[in-house]
């Protein structure tokens, strides 16, 4: 990739890292960047602490957010092997994250209680 190309996939990613920034519930911000963390320079550079980093915010205001941040950790396992790790939760977050099972069904529910077990 050239410079140039490099240059301009940083300008982009910072764009919608403040788009996440600025609307930290706003599921559809953190999936973009999310997904521009996938090709970053040609590389997949997704890491649970990039999870968090995207995810954190909608999952803390919506069950949505909290179905979001368990799908990319999951994706996160299943193309790199990387297990959720219990020091990127803190207690508020596993109190959204279990707050939400009860109104979770089908692979919603799969996928949240894969997390919570995961941790």
């Amino acid at each position: 990739m050239s410079e140039e190309g490099y240059y301009l996939q940083q300008t982009k990613l910072i764009k919608l890292k403040k788009d996440v920034d600025a609307d930290p519930a706003s599921v559809a911000a953190a999936k973009r960047y999310w997904l521009a963390l996938a090709s970053f320079g040609g590389h997949d550079v997704r890491s649970g602490g990039y999870a968090i980093e995207a995810f954190r915010g909608c999952a803390m205001a919506s069950h949505e957010g909290v179905v979001a941040l368990a799908c990319a950790f999951q994706e996160l396992y299943e193309k790199s092997g990387e297990k959720p790790r219990s020091e990127l939760f803190d207690g508020e977050l596993l109190q959204a994250l279990k707050a939400c099972l009860p109104d979770s069904a089908g692979d919603d529910l799969a996928v949240v209680r894969w997390l919570l077990t995961s941790i």
